[in-house]
């Protein structure tokens, strides 16, 4: 019984676990994001991936150096028919052969040798093109970085959109709530005719429908809002957020500034830096390249009466190897030729980079002030809806004015906050994109 009590137990805090509620604000939402996304992840391998290609090309320019080690046993003898005496002592005298053994029993031999590339424009040219490709993949990933954090407010500002959505069309359903029973209560008395259950009916249905629509919505964005930071999809996630008032429309800075905070566009300065290295390389392959080696090696015979027992040796050498291309077929040219082609692709790209970055700005401040002003305009209205419905709910308490007054009146309230809300979120957004814009 004990261990039925315990295991129900355990299973229920299992699930209290499943279900349980996390709080986040925005900043611990974007250091999640920054540390479980799958794409900033996988830029960051390809960063490691970068570094270990450094390291390749660093190994070509560094010594080499190899110990090798052998040792034979011979189980069966080998021989060579060799004169040994002659017959006489006059030249033409036949000689005497006799099969002599020309292998030893036991060989052991142990040998070591270093080399070192002395000069190589290609592996120098690789180790620069490498590293810059390492610098250009860390700025890459920084670009994203700033994207996909760009990204995340913008989501979790749509997901509190979203559920300040739920929370108007809930209010509005819980309003009608409240007209259709006062106006049930109005038809039982006499007070008010069938048309205006009805319509009060309808008005309930249409309210208690939107309501469902809007979760629906609500759950979709918090399904990506999960899926962007690696939260699980069974975690309750609680936005604690508060914002108080928005942020004064920036001043635009400088475009040259600009330009330097932006990892996308240092990125393609880089990307300059390695068409002008692939252009070196590739007058670099009419050059010659030199390099040097070292051999010993050591060996001990063991094993043949007929050589005298034993046989040791040593040898030592020293080379030096000079290798310059003649012809190639035109394939050096022809590289020169592409790589002249791809700076000039490169200086094109950073052209039409800049004016688009450019344009983006001008775009972006157009709709912060679009935005700021449509925002203080919808809080005015918000204002006077909040009125309009005060003053039809005394009306219809003092019969002064219908049911479809009152309706009319909230509908309106409910859209201009609704509109409010999303205008405040429209701000907001141009004002993320600006800070991405602007390389923040």
């Amino acid at each position: 019984m004990r261990r039925i009590i315990l295991s129900i137990i355990i299973l229920v805090c299992f699930a209290v676990a499943a279900v349980s509620a996390e709080e986040y604000d925005l900043d611990s939402y974007l250091a999640l994001v920054e540390r479980n996304n799958p794409d900033l992840l996988i830029r960051f391998k390809d960063i490691e991936l970068a570094r270990t290609d450094v390291a390749l090309a660093r190994s070509v320019m560094l010594p080499r150096a190899g110990v090798q080690g052998a040792y034979n046993h011979n189980f069966i003898e080998q021989t060579q028919s060799m004169a040994v005496a002659s017959m006489g002592g006059t030249p033409g005298t036949p000689l005497h052969f006799e099969d002599i053994r020309n292998n030893f029993d036991n060989e052991l031999i142990l040998g070591i040798g270093i080399s070192q590339t002395l000069f190589s424009a290609g592996a120098f040219s690789n180790y620069s093109k490498a590293k810059l490709g390492l610098a250009i993949r860390e700025q890459s990933f920084d670009a994203a970085r700033l994207a996909v954090l760009c990204a995340a407010k913008k989501l979790y500002l749509r997901a509190q959109l979203a559920l300040i959505v739920v929370e108007v069309r809930e209010s509005s359903e819980k309003f009608s709530q409240e007209q259709y029973q006062r106006v049930e209560r109005r038809r039982q008395a006499g007070a008010a005719t069938e048309m205006d259950l009805l319509l009060a009916e309808v008005d309930l249905r249409t309210k208690t429908d939107a309501v469902m629509e809007s979760k629906k919505n609500a759950e979709l964005i918090l399904l990506a809002f999960r899926d962007l930071a690696g939260i699980p999809h069974a975690q309750e996630v609680i936005l604690v957020q508060e914002r108080t008032e928005l942020p004064e429309i920036p001043e635009t800075p400088n475009l040259g500034s600009i330009l330097a905070g932006r990892s996308d566009y240092r990125a393609l300065m880089l990307a300059r830096e390695l068409t002008d290295l692939e252009r070196k390389a590739a007058r670099n392959a009419f050059l010659p390249e030199v390099s040097a080696s070292f051999s010993y090696g050591l060996g001990r015979m063991m094993g043949n009466d007929d050589y005298g027992g034993n046989y040791d040796f040593d040898a030592a050498s020293l080379s030096l190897t000079v290798s310059l291309p003649i012809m190639a077929g035109g394939a050096r040219l022809a590289r020169m030729k592409a790589a002249q082609l791809e700076q000039e692709k490169t200086i094109i790209a950073l052209s039409q980079r800049e004016t688009a970055i450019e344009s983006e700005l001008r775009e972006l401040q157009l709709r912060l002030e679009d935005a700021r002003q449509r925002f203080e305009s919808a809080y005015l209205t918000v204002e006077t809806a909040r009125r309009a419905v005060s003053l039809a709910q005394s009306a219809f308490t003092n019969g002064q004015a219908t049911y479809l007054t009152v309706m009319d009146a909230q509908d309106k309230l409910d859209m201009v906050w609704l509109n409010f809300t999303n205008v405040n979120f429209e701000y907001l957004s141009a004002y993320y994109d600006w800070e991405l814009a602007t390389g923040k």
